[in-house]
């Protein structure tokens, strides 16, 4: 599968540069040597410097831009009419072209079941095929564009906006009305308890200034609010009754409140004491088909999906073309449109009905997550929440923490410090560590086997009756498709050993081969050896167990780790096994799907920089502190999507999982040429893949070709990192960093306080005061000096020991866990589906409700106060759904109070950015179908005579005037290039410039710019340039010559806003009495491309820009907004150095106290996902100007690779069965990711002279084979 590669150069000699440059080669355009020669070769003058030749100059520069047009995201094309046979009737043809029927090639008797209705595409190439009979309605039918607004960053999120509560049904609309108020507020005796109680529990325990503005606009000054109904009112009486306490409230506990319960475990005591059973109080929790029955009959499930679906994309080709188009592809996105989800659907379908029911049946998705979490900042508060969200609702609705989807089903009770005390009464020994894990595992199992109850069992085989909100009365089947946790939860729920010899939960690869990543003989281990729950493994658990409740032995015994330990199996029995298998669960292995925030974020890539800071500390020179510096100096991006980078980087201090994020978008600017080469290089290697692979995983929607791209990508990951661990990791002697040996001698104190650990005669109170100064000095003396650390015997022998020799390890299972990422996505659907990251953010509401217990027994006081929050959701959903009162009651509306916890907001562009940002002013909103949005206010405006005058020394403002009316007059009579006819800018004559009037010779100037634009799984997203905050950069479509366009560096063009306006023009051409027009218009200062640097895909590096010199006229311009596509990030290329050569002193063009720019930028394609596949191509949302992709036609970016490659039944490329290469050892590929110049021998160098590789042969993508996996870099590799 190849990449398809923008700014990837012509394949030729590579010379190399020196590194210490401070500029580069740029191609050269004279447009006015060019016109003298009538486009003949030109000579370069003696008398041009070489550093002249090295500016870049904005190629094709007289040309605007290309209208930038895209289409507006909407919902799926309407299911066809109700001519499609029903399950009272045979097929039928269907009427009108709305779908299409395809025989299924099924060799069962014709039915229902082996009916395919595939609907027409929707305007971005989307439609869905349907196994059977249709549903009744579509849950995403006119879904409003406003639920269509992307979440892409970490702060929308989590954002105080709540989500729409979705369309009730029409029973549920029609029956309201006839409701009174007491019964819709009931337990409030009237609305104003119900207004002053709402507000209460919908809010923090400590109040804002929000709070208490939402509290005199929405409650004390709410029309229905009355003081008087609030005296002698039993506040505590209601609020039982809200949580389901009460006797007579009517949320009475009933099947779906919560219940309390012990468990009990075995503890096995040795061969002298049978084992005994030990009670662990404390559990929390609500039966599981409850939360089932009550999720689904609320409004909760009013956008359920009980159908399931295949969605695929048809790709579309350009209009001036003739071809066919490509064939469609699957798209990997819901739980509801996963492979797993349909064949388990399609197997009920074709089951047994229970006796005597005709009710339609469907399949209810539960995805649980469990983690524990501290409750409070200090103290030893803390919970074990188990949540559970449903696979049947949009993963966008589940990822918002307000849409209240993570729904609490229990609460789990730690193993309790008792236990060591009753272990000692019978078990006369020390060291019982590895029997209190053993009861940590059954506990944990015990949980699941009370959760998994028989009505929970029944359920899943039998089904339960549900009348769901949609108002179908269904039989719903519940199936676990997915369970999420981070790695030492999933071993806890996988019965499997941390970290043991195998220590995956999906696969039984040896610890020792993980370091294999990306090679055929890893995606053998991963297919053929997943792990499996059958009758070998229960026989194995079942043994071991014997051996330790029956015979007495060890729980770490000979005889059970001989049973055990090659598998690395532990002696608990699995619930999920025992209660579900082999019908409902056939293999519970498959659960445990990976974790991205845990496994990628806080994982792999943690790991990676680690070490990477680690060689910095070791090379010295002050490269740590280039590196912060440089980490400083990066711009943010987005209203929260990369941050500001304070502090010092490389100490990576109170880092969570965006801080990481954030590093590796930004990693490649802040480390090049830091180190020496080849080191250099290979770091820039390893980043760049890993910046890629990290993005291509983050995707929320994939399709066949992305999904192949990171099978490829994974496979030139894999060789990265071990050249990185061969080549430069053996080169430096690096060791802890001062962070992690304070980190060790604070844990030497814990567990010398615990009795675990003994440093001589040191006390435990010396060890306390080992203070990290000394620390931090011990580990600067001893970056240099290398020793095996050495047994402490006082507190200064422990502070000035020398650091430990930290290594690189490739064999941890969080590097292993990437390889099955692909699979995930193919089977189940993209990782944003069943992220932890969603349960962590759930997480706050159970801190939040904390501080409103009492702290003690807090637990149960967390239910109630759960259920409270509940029941007042569903009272506020009723209220906003009926539309009056009902007879014999007062004719007041009944209004629920709009706040901003409890009110039914729209989910449109996040309008609230940080204060320091902007007016309020300039923050109106505006509807996310606009392309953009600059406020209407006219309060600053710029007299232009003045404003020329005033900075008249300024290069930036040269022709300012002539500049802005030949850009208006162009869009008011020209118009903008196209793909067939180039509009050329030039300087009206000064004739035509007088035609144009600007009203009183005023512009008018504001903060910010806000523009809407289509990502690629068909969202609205939301960028602001604001020039001042440094969020100024934006792109464009390019508008080459159709000669210079196949040898671009870059589809795009890219500018610098240094001005937002807006200016009521009139043009006498149309008549003196005109009316004014308002247009809008940015000044800017244009980048220029650099050819000569080798960027792309191909060669792993980013693209290269830099401005254009003042001494070219198009240095500065203005742009029309409607023509940018998004703002962009551009990061100082560092390494490069300032200048003052491409701009003398200029106050409009540079910030305040600034002389210097930058001499080049590098264009940031990993700032997220969006700007991933804007260069990647195959965005199903990015349809610009009737082309697929973005701007690449999806035939010419696939092609070959979708026809011919070989692969297996589930997906996977196959290994190559031989390989081929050139006459010099070079070797052809064709997926775009190593390709070489034709000829070129290992060794030769291109930028900064990089050591390439020689890339393993796959002419057909797939996996390295077992003998690629040492050739090139990895030949002296031993596993």
């Amino acid at each position: 599968m190849e990449l398809q590669d923008i700014g990837e150069p012509e394949c030729g000699a590579m010379e190399p540069v020196a590194s210490g440059s401070t500029g580069i080669t740029v191609e050269l355009e004279n447009r006015r040597l060019l016109e003298a020669s009538g486009g003949a070769h030109l000579s370069i003058p003696s008398d041009i410097s070489v550093r002249e030749l090295r500016r870049p100059v904005r190629s094709n520069r007289m040309q605007l831009p290309r209208r930038f047009q895209e289409y507006i995201p909407s919902g799926p094309a309407p299911l066809p009419l109700p001519s499609v046979p029903s399950p009272l009737g045979g097929a039928g043809p269907l009427v009108g072209a709305a779908a299409t029927m395809v025989p299924s090639s099924s060799s069962k008797p014709s039915s229902n079941l082996n009916l395919i209705t595939r609907t027409s595409p929707n305007r971005f190439g989307l439609m869905r095929e349907y196994i059977g009979a249709l549903p009744a309605h579509d849950p995403d039918d006119e879904i409003p564009l406003k639920e269509l607004v992307s979440l892409d960053s970490p702060g929308d999120s989590l954002s105080d906006s709540d989500a729409p509560l979705g369309t009730a049904s029409e029973n549920l609309t029609e029956s309201l009305p006839g409701l009174d108020r007491s019964t819709v507020i009931a337990p409030y005796p009237n609305f104003s308890s119900y207004l002053l109680g709402n507000w209460y529990w919908n809010g923090a325990r400590t109040k804002s200034m929000d709070d208490r503005n939402d509290l005199i606009k929405n409650v004390i000054l709410h029309p229905d609010f009355d003081k008087e109904d609030l005296r002698g009112l039993n506040w505590t009486r209601i609020d039982k009754d809200l949580a389901g306490l009460g006797s007579n409230g009517p949320f009475r506990t009933d099947d779906s409140g919560w219940r309390t319960a012990d468990v009990s475990i075995e503890v096995p005591l040795g061969k002298d004491t049978p084992p005994r059973p030990f009670t662990v109080s404390g559990l929390m929790y609500r039966p599981l088909e409850q939360i089932v029955r009550s999720v689904c009959e609320s409004e909760v499930s009013a956008r359920f999906h009980y159908h399931p679906f295949r969605l695929l994309w048809q790709p579309s080709m350009p209009f001036d073309t003739d071809a066919a188009p490509p064939p469609a592809q699957e798209v990997f996105g819901e739980l509801y449109t996963s492979k797993t989800f349909r064949d388990a659907d399609a197997a009920l379908q074709r089951s047994p009905r229970e006796p005597g029911c005709e009710l339609p049946r469907a399949i209810v998705a539960l995805m649980p997550w469990s983690d524990s979490t501290h409750l409070a900042d200090f103290g030893t508060a803390s919970l074990w929440p188990l949540y559970v969200q449903f696979g049947n609702q949009s993963k966008y609705t589940r990822a918002q923490p307000t849409a209240h989807a993570c729904h609490h089903a229990a609460y789990i009770p730690k193993l309790p410090s008792e236990i060591e005390d009753f272990i000692h009464q019978h078990l006369k020994k020390e060291g019982i560590d590895q029997l209190l894990t053993h009861c940590r595992r059954e506990l944990m199992q015990a949980v699941w086997r009370l959760l998994l109850s028989d009505d929970f069992v029944a359920a899943c085989r039998h089904g339960i009756v549900v009348k769901c909100y949609d108002g179908v009365t269904r039989r719903l089947y519940i199936r676990v498709f997915t369970y999420s946790a981070d790695y030492p939860e999933k071993v806890l729920l996988a019965t499997v050993r941390d970290m043991g010899i195998c220590p995956c939960p999906r696969c039984l690869i040896p610890k020792d081969m993980i370091c294999e990543l990306g090679t055929a003989r890893d995606h053998e281990w991963r297919t053929t050896d997943a792990r499996k729950d059958d009758t070998e493994r229960q026989r194995a658990v079942l043994t071991a167990r014997s051996y330790i409740l029956k015979k007495g032995l060890g729980v770490n015994s000979t005889a059970v780790e001989a049973v055990l330990k090659s598998r690395s199996l532990v002696p608990t029995v699995n619930a999920f096994s025992e209660r579900l298998a082999p019908d409902v669960l056939p293999n519970f292995h498959t659960l445990f799907v990976p974790d991205l925030m845990h496994e990628w974020e806080l994982g792999v890539w943690k790991g990676l920089m680690t070490h990477i800071v680690r060689i910095l500390h070791a090379a010295k020179g002050g490269a740590v502190r280039e590196f912060n510096s440089r980490f400083r100096s990066i711009p943010p991006f987005g209203t929260d999507v990369i941050r500001t980078f304070s502090g010092n980087v490389a100490d990576m201090k109170q880092f969570a999982a965006h801080n990481f994020e954030d590093t590796l978008q930004c990693f490649i600017p802040a480390i090049d040429r830091i180190l020496d080469e080849p080191h250099n290089s290979i770091v820039l290697d390893v980043v760049f893949l890993s910046a890629l692979l990290h993005g291509l995983h983050k995707l929320h929607m994939h399709t066949d070709s992305t999904t192949k791209i990171s099978d490829t990508v994974l496979v030139e990951y894999g060789k990265a990192l071990r050249r990185f661990n061969k080549v430069t990791c053996t080169a430096f002697a690096t060791v802890d960093l001062p962070k992690e040996i304070a980190a060790r001698v604070r844990r030497t104190a814990r567990q010398m306080a615990k009795g675990k650990a003994t440093v001589g005669t040191m006390q435990d109170t010396e060890v306390s005061r080992v203070s990290d100064e000394a620390v931090l000095q011990t580990a600067s003396a001893s970056q240099s000096t290398v020793s095996p650390p050495t047994q402490p015997s006082s507190s200064a022998t422990l502070a000035s020991r020398p650091a430990r020799r930290r290594e690189y390890s490739l064999n941890t299972y969080k590097l292993h866990s990437l390889g099955d990422y692909t699979q995930c996505f193919r089977t189940i659907g993209t990782q944003d589906s069943y992220t932890t990251k969603n349960g962590e953010l759930e997480h706050r509401n159970a801190k939040q409700r904390f501080e409103r217990t009492s702290k003690k027994d807090y637990t149960q006081q967390l239910a109630a106060i759960e259920r409270r929050e509940a029941n007042l959701q569903h009272i506020t959903h009723q209220l906003a759904q009926a539309s009056s009162i009902g007879p014999g009651s007062s004719s007041k509306t009944l209004t629920p109070p709009i706040t901003r916890h409890s009110a039914q907001a729209s989910n449109a562009p996040d309008n609230t950015h940080p204060a320091d940002l902007t007016r309020w002013d300039e923050l109106e909103s505006f509807p996310p179908s606009d392309h953009h949005h600059i406020a209407k206010s006219q309060r600053n405006h710029i007299y232009l005579p003045h404003h020329v005058h005033q900075n008249q020394a300024d290069p930036a403002i040269t022709d300012f005037i002539p500049k802005l009316e030949t850009h208006l007059l162009t869009r008011l009579r020209r118009g903008y290039g196209d793909t067939t006819s180039q509009s050329t800018v030039r300087l009206y004559p000064e004739a035509d410039r007088r035609m144009l009037v600007i009203e009183n010779e005023r512009i008018y100037a504001h903060q910010i710019l806000r523009v809407n634009y289509t990502t690629y799984d068909v969202r609205r997203g939301q960028d602001l340039i604001h020039p001042s905050a440094q969020r100024a950069d934006v792109m464009l479509l390019a508008n080459e010559d159709p000669e210079a366009a196949e040898s671009a560096a870059s589809p795009f063009w890219y500018a610098r806003v240094l001005g937002i306006y807006h200016a009521n023009v009139r043009d006498l051409l149309h008549g003196p009495m005109a009316a004014p027009r308002r247009m809008e218009f940015c000044f800017v200062r244009w980048f220029g491309r650099d050819v000569d640097w080798e960027a792309g895909w191909a060669n792993r590096r980013l693209e290269q820009v830099g401005f254009v010199p003042d001494t070219d006229p198009d240095a500065f311009g203005f742009i029309d907004p409607e023509d940018i596509i998004r703002g962009c990030h551009l990061i100082p290329a560092f390494a490069e150095g300032r200048t003052k050569e491409l701009l003398g002193r200029s106050r409009l063009a540079r910030p305040q106290g600034e002389s210097e720019d930058w001499e080049r930028y590098y264009v940031n394609r990993f700032a997220d996902r969006d700007m991933l596949m804007r260069y990647v191509g195959g965005g199903i949302g990015h349809q610009l100007n009737g082309k697929p992709s973005g701007v690449f036609p999806q035939a010419q970016f696939f092609g070959h690779i979708v026809e011919n490659e070989p692969r297996d039944s589930e997906g996977f490329s196959l290994p190559p069965s031989s390989a081929s290469g050139g006459a010099n050892g070079d070797v052809r590929r064709s997926d775009g990711l190593d390709v070489l110049a034709e000829g070129m021998a290992v060794g030769q160098r291109s930028n900064r002279e990089r050591s390439l590789e020689v890339p393993l042969d796959h002419s057909n993508v797939g996996y390295a084979s077992d003998s690629d996996a040492y050739s090139s870099d990895d030949s002296d590799f031993v596993p």
